[in-house]
């Protein structure tokens, strides 16, 4: 199964997922490799985990795999998927 994150004007920290109104969700997963990524985009809110995941960036889709990895951003220990392809979307 693969989950999918929203589009760029929206995978912001502050507008992934929400626990209420006022604060964003804990992320718990982090984006591992594939290039011109912005540092920004790769640390994550799913609601649940999933084999894979992609990452709408502008006109394509960055593709991620679970991995057996746990990475410690801001005190917080984040799943860790590592990139493994890109796809770009048909006009």
């Amino acid at each position: 199964m693969t989950s999918t994150i929203p589009s760029t004007a929206q995978a912001r920290p502050d507008s992934i997922l929400r626990d209420d109104d006022d604060r964003p969700a804990a992320p718990n997963i982090f984006l591992s490799g594939g290039k011109d990524i912005a540092e920004e985009l790769r640390v994550h809110q799913v609601a649940e985990f999933t084999d894979r995941v992609k990452l709408s960036v502008q006109n394509r889709y960055e593709h991620f795999e679970a991995t057996s990895e746990v990475r410690n951003v801001g005190g917080r220990s984040l799943r860790v998927y590592g990139w493994i392809y890109r796809t770009y979307v048909a006009e």
